[in-house]
C-alpha cells in the first residue's frame, strides 16, 4: 500500500503502534514492513495530497510482467528504486487508481513472532498445564491481507480486476435481483492451492476511493491486545472488535492521522482459486456476525482527521 502524507513522523508513530516495523526512512519516504519475509508492505510519501497513491501486488513470474506491460493502460517494465530492488509494471485502472505489479523484490529474514495461542475449546482441549499469558503491546502484524475499494462504476471495475489482474470472485453482493450486483470479494489465482477469501474487495459507491486496507494478526488475543494498545495510545477507532460474515475475519478498524481507514484482522477464510462465487442479497446482517453495531460512517464516504 502506498499513501501520501503531509506528516510522515505522525504516520510513522501511528503505524508503529498499529504493528508495522520501520524498514527505511528518508525525509520524503517511509517504508514499513510486517513480520513476514516481504521486504516492505507499506510506503508513505511526503505529499500535500493525502490518501492512497498505489496498490502493489506480487506477480508469480517475470513473464506475467511482460504480458501486463502490453496492456494499453500499462507502463513499461521499470526497475524499482527501493530496498530489495525488483521490477514493476504500473497499471492505471479505469477509476484512475495505480496498481503496481511487481516481481523480483529480494526477500528478507522474517521477524520473530510469538506462536499462535493454544485454545482449550469446550469439548476439545489442547493446552495442559500451560498458562495463557499474551503480552501487552503493539500487535505483531504478519502481512498485508487485502484492500477494499469503492467505485462509481462497479461493473466496469469488476471486469477490469478480472481481465487485468486475474482476480476471481469468492462472493458477490446484489441488491434485489442477482443481476444488480453492487459488491464483490475477489481472490488471487496464482500458484497457491489455497488463497485468502479476498485480496481485493470492490463496492459500488457515490465516489471512487479506497475504503480500507487490512493487515493480518496471529490470533484473537493479538486482536484484542492490539486494540487495547491502540486505545491506550490515543488513536481513533471506528468499528470493532467483531466478526465479519463474508470472509469470516475477526476485525477492528482505525483511522490513521490523515483519515485513511486501516483494519487488523485474524481467522479469515481460505478458498481454492477459481472456486464458484456465492451470491448474497445485501442486508443489514451482511457485514457482521457479532460485534458493535455498524457505524453509519462505515457505509458512507467520510473525511476524518484523527
Amino acid at each position: 500500500m502506498e499513501f501520501g502524507f503531509k506528516d510522515l513522523e505522525r504516520a510513522e508513530a501511528f503505524y508503529s503502534d498499529f504493528g508495522l516495523v520501520l524498514e527505511e526512512r528518508t525525509d520524503s519516504t517511509l517504508l514499513m514492513r510486517a513480520a513476514c519475509e516481504q521486504r516492505y508492505c507499506f510506503i508513505g510519501r511526503k505529499s500535500d495530497s493525502n490518501g492512497l497513491q498505489a496498490v502493489g501486488m506480487k506477480a508469480v513470474s517475470m513473464k506475467v510482467l511482460e504480458e501486463a506491460a502490453q496492456f494499453p493502460e500499462a507502463s513499461g517494465i521499470e526497475a524499482m528504486d527501493a530496498p530489495g530492488g525488483g521490477w514493476r509494471v504500473r497499471l492505471a485502472s479505469p477509476s484512475g487508481l495505480s496498481f503496481d505489479l511487481t516481481f523480483g523484490i529480494e526477500a528478507q529474514v522474517p521477524l520473530p513472532t510469538r506462536a499462535p495461542l493454544k485454545i482449550n475449546h469446550g469439548q476439545v482441549k489442547s493446552r495442559f498445564g500451560e498458562w495463557q499469558r499474551a503480552k501487552d503491546g503493539a500487535a505483531e502484524v504478519l502481512r498485508l491481507g487485502h484492500v477494499a475499494l469503492a467505485t462509481t462504476d462497479f461493473e466496469r471495475d469488476f471486469a477490469w480486476l478480472q481481465s487485468r489482474l486475474g482476480m476471481r470472485p469468492s462472493d458477490i453482493l446484489f441488491d434485489g435481483k442477482p443481476e444488480n450486483r453492487i459488491g464483490a470479494f475477489l481472490h488471487c489465482t496464482g500458484a497457491s492451492r489455497w488463497v485468502d477469501h479476498h485480496s481485493i474487495a470492490l463496492f459500488a459507491s457515490s465516489e471512487t476511493r479506497m475504503h480500507h486496507c487490512s493487515f493480518e494478526l496471529q490470533d484473537i488475543d493479538a486482536e484484542f491486545l492490539g486494540n487495547k494498545w491502540m486505545q491506550s495510545r490515543g488513536w481513533t477507532g471506528l468499528w470493532g472488535i467483531g466478526r465479519h460474515v463474508l470472509g469470516s475475519q475477526i476485525y477492528d478498524y482505525w483511522f490513521d492521522p490523515e483519515g485513511n481507514l486501516v483494519e487488523h484482522f485474524t481467522d479469515g477464510d481460505l478458498v481454492q482459486p477459481g472456486t464458484e462465487a456465492g451470491m448474497h442479497q445485501v442486508c443489514d446482517d451482511s457485514l457482521s456476525q457479532w460485534g458493535p453495531p455498524v457505524p453509519k460512517t462505515f457505509l458512507e464516504p467520510w473525511k476524518h482527521e484523527a
